[in-house]
């Protein structure tokens, strides 16, 4: 098993160098430069910059520098703030962003979860309707018809909640319902169909002749079994929603990095765009490893080959 681990770490640094690679490539085949669009600066002046940054070196000495900054965990200094570095703005709104996205994927988790679980138990009956139509919108209607809706309906017309801003706990809920939503819904359809497909298999019906209790079959055989494809997608949806919290930022204001995200692209900022395009990767990355060693856990049928016992 430890050999399995370290093999898997080791396939993510190598998917983490190939990302960096093609991201430094994309980015400095983009035309212009970080300074291109800023007409109060001089040519001297631009060409200083460009020297201060390491820009006017040939591409693999730039390359190099920067693979080495980045296997070090410096991410380099911003260029449109240039007193702070890339780290230090994520470290600044990185948390903000996981709280909202921890938030959500627990709401996502627990309400989508039972709804599947509800609808698969009453096949074709008021509650498989009600939970499926829950999950038909929650797939069809996008975070940005949905947060400006509660927003207005709840927090400015009804006035129950605040409409924006992260200032407290009260200030938390409409963001979280909004970006959980489409992650409710995807999880409560496949909870439902796995469901369904584990009840009629031959050991269910099995556990049933021998007269288990319908709860005893419900949480030791179906649920344990039916849960196989959840955790498959927990953990790239749980990155995703962490890292992806840019719509729904910007609908309440909240203060994460969707923001820099934005900025960095309009402003050219390399820096920030790599930086930030990392640091998506290598959680995604992390998230895939842990799926992978969950899978042993949950479910003790999945065997590991021989040579990552």
């Amino acid at each position: 098993m430890l050999r399995f681990i370290l093999r898997r770490f080791a396939y993510g640094l190598i998917t983490l160098w190939v990302i960096v690679s093609l991201t430094f490539i994309l980015m400095h085949n983009l035309p212009g430069d970080p300074f291109a669009n800023s007409e109060k600066l001089t040519p001297e002046a631009r060409a200083i910059l460009m020297k201060t940054y390491g820009l006017d070196q040939p591409i693999w000495i730039q390359y190099g520098a920067y693979v080495k900054k980045v296997f070090s965990l410096d991410l380099g200094v911003s260029f449109y703030y240039p007193t702070r570095s890339v780290n230090e703005i994520i470290a600044g709104t990185f948390p903000t962003s996981a709280q909202l996205g921890l938030f959500a994927i627990t709401i996502a988790v627990i309400v989508g979860l039972t709804l599947g679980i509800i609808a698969a138990l009453n096949h074709n009956k008021s509650w498989d309707y009600f939970a499926m139509f829950t999950a038909i919108v929650g797939v069809s209607v996008p975070a940005f018809v949905i947060g400006p809706l509660l927003s207005y309906y709840v927090g400015v017309k009804l006035g129950i909640l605040p409409p924006a801003l992260w200032k407290g706990p009260e200030y938390w809920v409409l963001p979280t319902i909004t970006l959980s939503f489409t992650t409710l819904a995807t999880m409560a359809r496949m909870m439902r169909t796995s469901m369904l497909d584990v009840i009629n298999q031959d050991y269910i019906k099995t556990a049933k002749s021998k007269g288990l209790s319908q709860i005893t079959i419900v949480f030791k055989h179906t649920i344990r079994n039916a849960i196989m494809p959840i955790i498959t997608i927990l953990g790239p949806l749980t990155v995703n929603i962490i890292t992806g919290t840019l719509v729904v930022e910007q609908i309440f204001a909240v203060p994460g990095m969707g923001k820099h995200f934005v900025q960095s692209i309009s402003t050219n900022d390399y820096t920030m765009i790599m930086g930030l395009t990392i640091f998506y990767s290598a959680l995604l990355i992390l998230a895939i490893i842990i799926t992978d060693i969950l899978y042993g856990i949950v479910d003790p049928r999945i065997r590991l080959s021989k040579g990552g016992k």
